[in-house]
């Protein structure tokens, strides 16, 4: 039988260094079950794992998106949201037909998509899972500016956001993620809590609905958890079913207000908040007054005043077990 080749993406500074200091804990689970025992007692591997530590930014991408071609049968990922997102973008430029599986081994700080994926947040167990079955199709969002001279589109796994927290997500150096988790990012975000600035909006939605105002946070997200601060209710996302979810805070004109948002978000009691807009939408086209700096699964991007975002639905499949 042909031995399945697996590249083992790793990024070793993620979650306190967590996938370097289990690198042994994971090889050790990819093997226990990719071997087969012989007749002589010894160990006949049928699984070939290749690991990989990312160097630089958009490592992790170049590798994933070279991994058909170098024949590998399955692509695992080990690290944070960001290190997933570029594997996922790897992928991408793949054909369909010709696409590796994919796992993920969450090893980061926050781990905001594996948590609405229900992986586990053990290594041994999250490796287990990602040689397994079966593959669970999910949706994935495409963000492109449409401004002259604009950065080319780029995808998200779990969410696109400008506004109060996004620049924290992107801002909060690594070590601090490492230390503090998703405090990392209410301490820094408090900042902007500070200085709240509205950003007045356009949003055309798929169905033909318009919507305008003045907003200090959106977001077009495919998770029920983005950075411990915003939580959407499960019941109310599917991550597979063709739809991304827009998700709107109103300027507060007065503390009242704020403090009626911020109890809101606790409660994740939206439908009673008139300062809180969710929408279930295929794309949107989005006009901004100013160019504004978004977070892409909490990597900075460069929106411009125009952009489209729409869901690609079915773009891959993870295995996440049952």
């Amino acid at each position: 039988m042909k031995p399945e080749k697996i590249l083992l993406i790793v990024n070793p500074v993620s979650g306190r260094m967590k996938s370097k200091t289990g690198l042994f804990e994971i090889l050790d689970e990819l093997y226990r079950d990719g071997a087969t025992a012989t007749s002589d007692g010894k160990h006949d591997p049928n699984r070939r794992v290749t690991v990989v530590p990312t160097m630089h930014r958009g490592h992790a991408s170049a590798l994933a998106a070279a991994s058909a071609a170098e024949g590998y049968d399955t692509v695992i990922c080990c690290g944070g949201d960001g290190t997933f997102n570029e594997t996922v973008s790897g992928l991408m430029q793949i054909p369909a037909e010709k696409r590796p599986a994919l796992g993920y081994i969450p090893a980061g700080s926050t781990n905001d998509f594996a948590a609405s994926m229900g992986l586990s947040g053990s290594l041994r167990e999250a490796a287990r899972t990602a040689v397994g079955d079966p593959e669970t199709p999910l949706d994935v969002g495409l963000f492109s500016p449409m401004s002259r001279n604009a950065q080319e589109p780029r995808v998200f796994t779990y969410i696109a956001s400008f506004g109060a927290f996004t620049a924290a997500s992107y801002s909060t150096s690594q070590t601090a993620k490492n230390l503090f988790g998703h405090v990392a990012y209410l301490l820094e975000g408090i900042k902007d809590f500070a200085n709240l600035q509205p950003r007045h909006a356009v949003f055309d939605l798929s169905n033909g609905t318009r919507i305008e105002g003045d907003y200090v946070f959106g977001a077009v997200t495919n998770t029920t958890s983005a950075g411990g601060v915003v939580k959407l209710p499960a019941e109310k996302v599917c991550l597979s079913d063709g739809l991304l979810e827009l998700f709107l805070v109103h300027m507060p004109k007065n503390p009242a207000e704020l403090q009626r948002i911020a109890t809101a978000l606790l409660a994740q009691d939206f439908e009673s908040c008139p300062l809180i807009e969710l929408h279930h939408i295929e794309s949107v086209k989005v006009l901004l007054e100013e160019n504004l700096s978004w977070s892409l699964d909490g990597e900075e991007a460069v929106g411009g005043k125009r952009m489209e975002i729409r869901c690609l639905n079915h773009a891959i499949c993870l295995k996440a077990g049952e």
